[in-house]
């Protein structure tokens, strides 16, 4: 049996076809493990922030006692607070871009979300959130004015005086 050159061909092309089809699988794995790898890391991030937040509680604990004393704050209280609050606020908004991106998906920023009512749970803490929503991105802020707008502060500072 001799092979004709349009033989030739035609077997080049149903290789090439082949070579391309592996490829593209290959290519589709790679970027569904780039995707979960991405994810992962995003989550690690968050984490990472989270914690960062709960460590500054513990190294300034007045925070909660500023948040929630009745006496007005002095002017180095209410800084230190606002900028803890932005510094969650900041991270919570990255959570919300990186959901808005794919990187999070539903179920995780809905459990990273929650902190926004820890945050904004006082009337104070709320009045420092006018004071600086404006340097967050505009979507983000829309989105917290949803959260929040009908949910009344949260007791949370009480209910903890009270735990003996």
């Amino acid at each position: 049996m001799t092979l004709t050159l349009e033989d030739i061909a035609y077997l080049a092309q149903i290789i090439g076809v082949v070579v391309v089809a592996v490829t593209l699988i290959y290519l589709t794995i790679q970027v569904r493990q780039g995707a979960q790898q991405l994810r992962s890391e995003s989550r690690q991030a968050q984490l990472t922030n989270d914690q960062t937040g709960v460590y500054k509680y513990l190294e300034f604990p007045e925070l909660g006692r500023i948040f929630s004393q009745p006496e007005t704050p002095t002017k180095e209280e209410k800084t230190k607070l606002i900028f803890w609050m932005i510094g969650q606020m900041r991270a919570r908004e990255h959570e919300w871009l990186q959901y808005r991106n794919g990187a999070l998906d539903k179920e995780t920023w809905e459990s990273y979300r929650g902190v926004i009512y820890f945050v904004l749970g006082t009337e104070r803490g709320r009045e420092l959130w006018a004071l600086c929503k404006n340097y967050f991105n505009a979507g983000f802020v829309e989105m917290v004015a949803g959260m929040i707008e009908t949910v009344p502060p949260i007791d949370f500072w009480e209910r903890l005086e009270e735990i003996r």
